[in-house]
């Protein structure tokens, strides 16, 4: 029994992790290189919204399974094993500042701190994708 939770465990939590890097990629492409030009100066495109909403909905998802992965195999693993995997507790840095820095940015209380939070966030996602596809 023990066998199937872990593997269904961890089938979601590898479902959820590439949901969210796919989405998150498309949100970054959309919102950065497809604004659409206007009589009144340069637009987010019309597809941002539903790109947003999907960051939305899914990115909690991806919060939650880091919690139950917290508890089910990052503590475990830095207390019982004898290999320590660097890219682990790479995940689990970035991950942490990645919520952290999705958070602030809704918070902001000025321009210039979200604009920081949000360089932040993308470049440490970028980082967390390349280290979850080696780990």
């Amino acid at each position: 029994m023990n066998f199937l939770i872990k593997n269904k465990t961890y089938f979601y939590t590898h479902l959820i992790v590439y949901l969210t890097l796919l989405h998150g990629i498309g949100y970054f492409i959309v919102k950065y290189f497809f604004q659409v030009e206007t009589e009144y100066g340069i637009r987010p495109h019309s597809s941002q919204t539903i790109w947003r909403s999907l960051h939305v909905v899914l990115s909690p998802l991806l919060v939650f399974i880091f919690g139950v992965l917290l508890k089910d195999h990052v503590i475990k693993m830095l207390r019982f094993s004898k290999r320590k995997r660097k890219s682990g507790v790479l995940l689990i840095t970035t991950l942490s500042v990645i919520i952290l820095t999705g958070y602030l940015i809704q918070v902001a209380p000025t321009p210039i701190f979200q604009k920081i939070n949000l360089y932040t966030h993308n470049a440490l996602s970028f980082v967390f994708a390349i280290a979850y596809l080696f780990h």
